[in-house]
C-alpha cells in the first residue's frame, strides 16, 4: 500500500477507476461461482497441505531497443547499441587518443583537426531463454515453500561495422606495428628523430659559442637570438609530437597515425620542411631533405574493430564484442508462503465448485542465491545470466473473486539485494565509452532495490480456459560501485522505472479433476509481455513470451 500510494497520482487515479468499475460491474452479478483457471502473474492460490505442484516451462526474453533519456531528458526508445554508433569515432568514444590528437595539431598547426577512424555503425539483439524448474509443496493447511532453479541461456548478437565507405577517416593504422614493414617504418622515424636532435644539439651549441662578443662568425645567431632560442624550443616540440604520434626506431607511437598522401601527412611533411629551412638560414643542416615520418597506408575497415577491442596500444583486452553466448544456472529462489486470509478456507474444492465471492491474500518471504556468473569484463556487450547477487525477497498478493468469469489478483513484489565485491572495469562508465581504455578491478556493488506492483484482471471461459491480462510498475533504486583501491571513487547508476503489458491464456484441468472428470490435475499458461514506458537511465525494452507447464500431486477429488 505504500509503494502504491508513491506511484504518480494520474497512474493512481487511472487504476483506482478502473478496479471502482470494475467491482460494481461484477459484484452486481447474482450468480456467482468461485474462479477455475488461474492466469497471468502471481496469485494467492494456496498449495494446500500434502500437494505439490511441479512447475517447468521457457521463457524468451528479446529486446533489440533501449528507453534512455534524449537531449531534451525525454525518455524515448532507441536502437540497442545507439549510444555506441557515431558518424566519427575519435577522442569522444576513445579518449585515450586525446593526446595523439593533440600531438597531430601541434605537428601540422592545424588546432581545430579531430581525429576520427570513419563512421561506427552498431546494432544489436539481444535474446535469452530461462527455463525454470520449480516445485511448491503444502506443508500445513497455510503454509507452503517454494524453490525456483533456472537454467539461462543468453546472448547480444552485435553488428559493429566500423568505416563502411572507407572515405571517413582522417587516420589510419600505424605501420610501425606492422609485423611486415614494421621495421622500415621504424627505422625511418627514428632516422627523422635523430637528425632533429642533431640539429637541436648544434644550434644549441651555436648560440653558446656565439654568447661572448668576441665569436666570429655568428652574424645570423645575433640577428636572430630569439628566433634561434624559438627554433629550439618548436623542435623540442616536434620532435616528441612526432615520437609520440609515429614511434623511433625501438618502439612504436600511437596505434592511429595520419595516411599517407593525405592533405593531413602533406601537411606535416610541409611543417617539417619549414623547420629544415629555419635551421637552415643558421647554417644547420643535419636534416635531410627525405626525412620524413611513415604515414599509413592501411585505413580501419569494417573488419577491423575486432582487432581494435583486443589491441593493447589502444589500451583495451577485449575478447569478445557481444557474439558469445552464456549458459547455466541463474539465481535461486527459495521462498515460504504464508495464506493471510482465505473467503475458501484454504480448501481446494470451495475454491474450485462452490459459489460465493471470495478474498484470499497471501505473504511471501525468501532467499536468492547469487549463483549465477557475474558480467564478464573481456566483453563490453556480455549479458549475464543473472544478477549474481544474493537478496532478500518479498511479496504480498491479494485475490478479488467477483464472480464465477471475473476475479482480480494485486502483487507487491520486493527483491533487496545485499552488498558484494565484483570484477569491473575501471573506471567505471556508460556503454558510449565501452572502447575507452580500462583496467580491471574491484568495486563494492550495491544493486538498487526493485519494487513491483501488478494488477492482474482474470476472465474464466468455462471449465478449462481463462484469458488474463496485467499491468506491471517497477521502480529500481539506484546502483552503486564504490571501488576497493587508494584513490577510491564510487559510481552510480540511476533509479529507474519500468511498465509493462501482459496478455495470457490458461488451460486448466483442475476444476475438471476435482470433479472427477479428468485423469490429470494440469496446468498450461502462455504469456506474452510487452514494455510500455520506461525513465531515469537506459532501461531495455525487453518483450516476453513464456509458457509454462504446471502438474499436481495431491489434488483434491471427489
Amino acid at each position: 500500500m505504500v509503494f502504491f500510494l508513491s506511484l504518480p497520482s494520474a497512474f493512481r487515479r487511472r487504476w483506482l477507476a478502473i478496479a471502482r468499475s470494475f467491482a460494481l460491474l461484477t459484484f452486481a452479478t447474482n450468480s456467482l461461482l468461485a474462479q477455475a483457471v488461474s492466469g497471468v502473474g502471481d496469485d494467492a492460490i494456496p498449495i494446500i497441505k500434502g500437494s505439490v505442484r511441479y512447475s517447468v516451462g521457457a521463457t524468451w526474453n528479446q529486446w533489440g531497443s533501449v528507453f534512455a533519456t534524449d537531449a531534451q531528458g525525454r525518455s524515448k526508445r532507441q536502437p540497442l547499441l545507439g549510444g555506441v554508433a557515431t558518424g566519427n569515432l575519435g577522442t569522444a568514444a576513445l579518449p585515450q587518443l586525446s593526446a595523439t590528437e593533440q600531438a597531430i595539431r601541434t605537428l601540422s598547426g592545424r588546432t581545430d583537426f579531430s581525429l576520427s577512424l570513419g563512421t561506427l555503425e552498431a546494432n544489436g539483439i539481444v535474446r535469452q531463454t530461462v527455463v525454470p524448474f520449480s516445485v511448491d509443496v503444502g506443508i500445513t493447511r497455510r503454509v507452503s515453500i517454494g524453490l525456483v532453479v533456472p537454467y539461462v541461456e543468453s546472448k547480444q548478437s552485435t553488428q559493429l561495422v566500423l568505416n563502411r565507405s572507407g572515405i571517413g577517416a582522417t587516420v589510419g593504422q600505424n605501420p610501425t606495428y606492422s609485423t611486415l614493414g614494421g621495421n622500415t617504418a621504424r627505422s625511418a622515424n627514428g632516422l627523422l628523430l635523430l637528425q632533429l636532435s642533431q640539429a637541436r644539439a648544434q644550434l644549441i651549441a651555436e648560440i653558446t659559442r656565439c654568447t661572448p662578443n668576441a665569436a666570429v662568425g655568428c652574424d645570423a645567431i645575433r640577428a636572430n637570438g630569439a628566433a634561434a632560442q624559438l627554433l629550439v624550443q618548436q623542435a623540442l616540440a616536434t620532435q616528441n609530437a612526432l615520437a609520440a604520434v609515429y614511434g623511433d626506431s625501438v618502439r612504436g607511437g600511437a596505434p592511429v597515425v595520419p595516411i599517407s598522401g593525405s592533405a593531413l601527412q602533406t601537411t606535416i611533411n610541409t611543417a617539417l620542411g619549414s623547420l629544415r629551412t629555419a635551421f637552415s638560414g643558421f647554417g644547420i643542416n643535419s636534416i635531410a631533405v627525405t626525412s620524413l615520418p611513415v604515414g599509413a597506408t592501411i585505413i580501419s575497415g569494417p573488419a577491423s574493430l575486432a582487432k581494435i577491442a583486443g589491441d593493447s596500444a589502444y589500451g583495451l583486452g577485449y575478447t569478445d564484442l557481444g557474439g558469445k553466448r552464456r549458459a547455466g544456472i541463474g539465481d535461486i529462489d527459495l521462498t515460504a508462503t504464508l495464506l493471510l486470509y482465505d473467503t475458501f478456507a484454504a480448501n481446494q474444492r470451495p475454491r474450485l465448485l462452490n459459489r460465493g465471492r471470495g478474498v484470499r491474500s497471501s505473504l511471501s518471504g525468501g532467499w536468492r542465491f547469487g549463483s549465477a556468473g557475474g558480467r564478464r569484463v573481456e566483453d563490453p556487450f556480455d549479458i549475464p545470466i543473472g544478477d549474481g547477487a544474493n537478496a532478500l525477497l518479498l511479496r504480498s498478493t491479494t485475490d478479488l473473486v467477483f464472480n464465477h468469469r471475473y476475479w482480480l489478483s494485486a502483487s507487491v513484489r520486493v527483491v533487496h539485494p545485499l552488498s558484494d565485491n565484483v570484477t569491473v572495469s575501471l573506471p567505471v562508465r556508460p556503454d558510449s565509452l565501452v572502447f575507452a581504455a580500462f583496467t580491471r578491478g574491484i568495486a563494492r556493488r550495491s544493486l538498487g532495490q526493485r519494487a513491483e506492483i501488478e494488477l492482474a484482471p482474470r476472465l474464466v471461459l468455462g471449465d478449462f480456459f481463462g484469458v488474463s491480462a496485467a499491468y506491471m510498475y517497477r521502480q529500481v533504486s539506484r546502483d552503486a560501485f564504490a571501488v576497493q583501491s587508494a584513490a577510491a571513487t564510487t559510481t552510480t547508476a540511476p533509479s529507474r522505472s519500468f511498465q509493462a503489458a501482459s496478455l495470457g491464456l490458461t488451460y486448466s484441468s483442475l476444476n475438471s479433476y476435482a470433479r472427477g472428470r479428468s485423469r490429470y490435475p494440469v496446468e498450461v499458461r502462455f504469456v506474452h509481455v510487452e514494455p510500455l514506458s520506461a525513465s531515469g537511465g537506459v532501461v531495455p525494452a525487453v518483450s516476453t513470451d513464456r509458457l509454462e507447464l504446471r502438474v499436481f500431486t495431491g489434488f483434491v477429488r471427489h
